[in-house]
């Protein structure tokens, strides 16, 4: 039987017990990943703390983990473009990533140069970049503004706007600015007129 880390009660961190759970089994369009990394949110820990209850009423015995990365080591049916043994990074919405296996509908193919760690970090923030750039239907030539450019969203945004033709302004920290810089936008600190 596999592991998890299973969320017994709303509390501080000691709510959390590593403990047997069944083993999960794909449906259609899904994977069972071994995971390798699990991303830990800013999320995770108000969900925790019953802070957030509202929007994530949690069954009992829980798995925290809104992002993984790690081997499929099953493949659902009418999966396409995944194999098992392939290295993914996922997006669980149902949570689960805290965990030696979970299931997802949301994956990316990892290369073979990025990290464990990193490829677990960045789905949340991958899917909130490219899903802020199709509401704004951004096109090449078009000047967009990103704030938090250095943060997480923002480094992808900004990556991801310049690469569709797009001139970036991104708002960040002067610390921050050569990143900025590197990633092809032109920085600006916050301030007046900024926000």
């Amino acid at each position: 039987m596999p592991n998890a880390v299973v969320l017994t009660n709303y509390g501080p961190p000691d709510v959390l017990v590593w403990r047997d759970v069944p083993m999960p089994e794909p449906g259609p369009r899904q994977v069972r990943i071994r995971i390798q990394c699990a991303g830990i949110s800013p999320t995770d820990p108000k969900i925790r703390r019953g802070e957030v209850q509202a929007v994530f009423r949690l069954p009992p015995d829980a798995v925290l983990g809104f992002e993984a990365a790690g081997v499929v080591d099953m493949v659902g049916s009418s999966v396409e473009g995944v194999k098992t043994g392939d290295e993914v990074a996922c997006l669980l919405p149902d949570l689960g990533g805290y965990a030696e296996y979970a299931l997802s509908s949301s994956w990316t193919l990892k290369p073979a140069d990025v990290s464990w760690g990193d490829a677990a970090a960045l789905p949340a923030s991958a899917e909130a970049a490219v899903g802020v750039l199709k509401q704004l239907g951004l096109t090449d030539g078009e000047t967009l503004l990103v704030l938090g450019a250095a943060g997480s969203v923002g480094m992808i945004a900004v990556q991801l706007a310049v690469s569709r033709g797009a001139t970036v302004i991104g708002a960040a920290a002067p610390r921050d600015h050569e990143l900025v810089r590197d990633l092809g936008a032109v920085p600006v600190s916050y301030g007046p007129g900024v926000g």
